[in-house]
């Protein structure tokens, strides 16, 4: 991950990276059938769950940068994410779709953390490449009728 900005930490990339193989394995499965196992959940579903897990730490993510910088104001921005997840999952949108738009309403609120210097110099650019590979799973399992 070359280019503008600090350098993202090689562990925080591999790991980053790593957490992607859920989601890209999920796409797979669905997409062609290959890798299920007799009795295996429908990986939809697996997928779906660890999508929330994850959306849920990129908004502990914010609490911690929030703390970082004692921002009264960055505690409650930090909560919006999963108060926008039990609002409109709440009103029976359907999980994906609520999922697929929280990931992309993140990376607004990391950016104001990050331009008040609150998260890693590299934040944003890690951020970004793991959206989109995010984001492209999510909209692939969508359009399989997940």
């Amino acid at each position: 991950m070359r280019g503008v900005g600090p350098k993202i930490p090689g562990l925080a990339l591999l790991l980053g990276l790593a957490g992607l193989i859920p989601f890209v394995w999920g796409v797979l499965v669905v997409q062609t059938g290959a890798m299920m196992l007799p009795g295996m959940a429908d990986p939809r579903v697996a997928v779906l769950a660890y999508a929330l897990m994850i959306f849920c730490f990129m908004a502990g993510c914010l609490w911690g940068f929030a703390a970082k910088g004692e921002w009264t104001l960055g505690y409650a921005i930090s909560i919006a994410p999963v108060l926008y997840f039990i609002l409109f999952a709440g009103f029976g949108m359907p999980i994906n779709f609520v999922l697929l738009i929280g990931f992309v309403l993140l990376l607004p609120l990391d950016w104001v953390f990050s331009s008040r210097g609150l998260a890693p110099g590299w934040w944003m650019k890690l951020r970004l490449v793991l959206t989109a590979v995010v984001v492209a799973c999510l909209i692939a399992m969508v359009r399989t009728g997940s």
